[in-house]
């Protein structure tokens, strides 16, 4: 049972309200509820990089523009886009678009996210781009930033072009379809708007003292749950759409050993492992 109180926290920690569905990037006004929307002008801004040194956008010449990413460590969805993300800067800043990745996540609430974790993971994986850490949790409320990861592509003169995802597949990079970054760049550059210009970030939500989005929050109800992964609408998760820590303990969540989780399911299994 301890398992399964571990399964629904992880859902807390790392999901929240982010969805499962492949193709859900749907141009969504409200998906930014504050901070700059599509044609504002982003305040310039600066922050310690992995290397030490303090960057701000300025700093960074030969540009047409920014690819500005909040991102994390420890988000799977964020993970999920770091090989993405590499190949995205390499050939995308050739062109004068590089990627400017941003951590937002305090450390208080996700360890995993501070600053000595990031220099860590940036050797690791030897990202290209630049990785700076908002320590003060000002700029991710500025621009409105609400997942990780979540896009802002701001042109030369720090006008915002487009905000969203980086492209229609949330998980697996041979299923996309449409790459919004890139075809926004596209359309830059034949001095056309983006279109769309907005669509809904896919992720985990940013989690800082303030933002309600930490580890306290709760696990979603198991309504939401079966929302979030059913991706073929029958209702239940089966044992292929199970992901990360699910599908390991999807036996033990799986009562009648049909291959389903439906939500009678899930609802009985949760209450029991709220009363351990």
């Amino acid at each position: 049972m301890k398992s399964i109180v571990l399964l629904f926290t992880f859902f807390a920690a790392s999901i929240g309200n982010a969805g499962y569905s492949q193709k859900q990037h749907k141009v969504i006004l409200e998906d930014v509820t504050q901070g700059y929307k599509v044609g504002d002008k982003a305040a310039d801004f600066k922050m310690k990089n992995v290397d030490g040194e303090m960057y701000s956008l300025a700093s960074i010449k030969d540009t047409k523009g920014y690819i500005v990413i909040f991102t994390s460590n420890t988000c799977p969805f964020a993970v999920a886009y770091e090989e993405r993300m590499i190949d995205l800067h390499n050939r995308m800043a050739a062109k004068g678009y590089p990627i400017i990745a941003i951590n937002s996540n305090d450390p208080k609430i996700e360890s995993g996210d501070s600053f000595d974790e990031m220099v860590k993971h940036h050797k690791e994986l030897q990202f290209p781009f630049l990785y700076l850490k908002d320590d003060k949790d000002a700029v991710y409320r500025k621009f409105g930033a609400n997942k990780t990861p979540h896009v802002f592509l701001l042109d030369k003169e720090l006008v915002v072009r487009y905000i969203g995802a980086i492209d229609d597949s949330a998980r697996e990079p041979q299923l996309v379809e449409e790459k919004y970054v890139e075809n926004a760049i596209a359309a830059l550059e034949k001095g056309e708007t983006p279109d769309p210009s907005m669509t809904k970030a896919i992720g985990c939500p940013i989690k800082t003292a303030g933002s309600g989005k930490g580890r306290r929050g709760g696990p979603p109800s198991p309504e939401k749950m079966i929302e979030q992964m059913d991706s073929n609408g029958d209702k239940v998760i089966s044992k292929d759409e199970a992901k990360g820590p699910l599908s390991k303990d999807f036996d033990s969540l799986d009562g009648n050993s049909d291959g389903k989780l439906t939500l009678d399911e899930l609802s009985k299994m949760k209450k029991r492992g709220r009363k351990k």
